[in-house]
C-alpha cells in the first residue's frame, strides 16, 4: 500500500484542487492536523491518517477526481407533503428553480414542478395542500461515492439527480452543475 510522504501532502492536495479544509473534510481528518503536517510541525503522522489521504487520492484518481457528493448542491431546498402550495412556490422563486424535491417521513415521494404548480393559476395556493397526485416522479438517487461520470447518462433521461449518504439525501445534481464542473476541469 503507498502511502505519501507528509511532506508530499501539500502538493497532493494541490493536485486534487482541495483547500486544507476540504481535504480534512474529505478524508474526515481534522484541519488543524492537515495543517500542522503541511507546517512540518508533527514529525511522524500516524500511518491510519495517511492511508485515509492516500485511500482519498486513489479515489479521486480512479473516478476522474470527482463524485456525486462533491459536486451536488448540499443546500437544496426541499418541501413536506401537505405544505401550502403557496409555501412551495415562494421557496422555489426565491431561488430560481424549476422543481423541488417532497419528502413525507424524511423520505422523498417525489417532485414538485414549476408546471404543476402553474395549473393551479388563479387559484389560492395557500390553501392547496400539496399531495401524491401532484407531484412528478421521484428522481434517481445515487450515493455521494458515486463517480460522477455515471451522471451524465442519467441527467440524459431525468431533470436531476438526488445523492444520498448513509440513507439520508444530502444534495441535488442537474445539468448545469455538470456543466460547471466541465468548465471547471477545462481551466485546470
Amino acid at each position: 500500500m503507498w502511502l505519501p510522504d507528509p511532506k508530499d501532502i501539500i502538493s497532493l492536495r494541490k493536485k486534487m484542487g482541495l483547500s486544507q479544509r476540504e481535504l480534512a473534510s474529505k478524508c474526515g481528518l481534522s484541519f488543524a492536523w492537515i495543517y500542522q503536517v503541511e507546517k512540518d510541525d508533527i514529525k511522524d503522522p500516524s500511518y491510519s491518517k495517511l492511508k485515509k489521504i492516500a485511500d482519498y487520492y486513489e479515489i479521486q484518481k480512479k473516478n476522474q477526481g470527482w463524485t456525486a457528493g462533491d459536486i451536488c448542491n448540499t443546500e437544496m431546498l426541499s418541501t413536506e407533503i401537505k405544505q401550502s402550495l403557496q409555501k412551495a412556490n415562494e421557496k422555489m422563486i426565491s431561488k430560481g428553480i424549476s422543481q423541488i424535491p417532497v419528502f413525507e417521513k424524511n423520505v422523498c415521494v417525489g417532485m414538485l414542478t414549476d408546471k404543476r404548480i402553474v395549473s393551479f393559476f388563479g387559484s389560492d395556493k395557500s390553501k392547496i395542500p400539496i399531495n401524491h397526485k401532484m407531484l412528478e416522479p421521484t428522481p434517481p438517487i445515487v450515493d455521494s461515492s458515486s463517480p460522477a461520470k455515471i451522471l451524465k447518462e442519467l441527467l440524459d433521461f431525468f431533470d436531476c439527480v438526488l445523492v444520498e449518504k448513509k440513507g439520508k439525501i444530502i444534495g441535488i445534481i442537474v445539468m448545469q452543475d455538470l456543466n460547471k464542473l466541465h468548465e471547471f476541469k477545462n481551466k485546470k
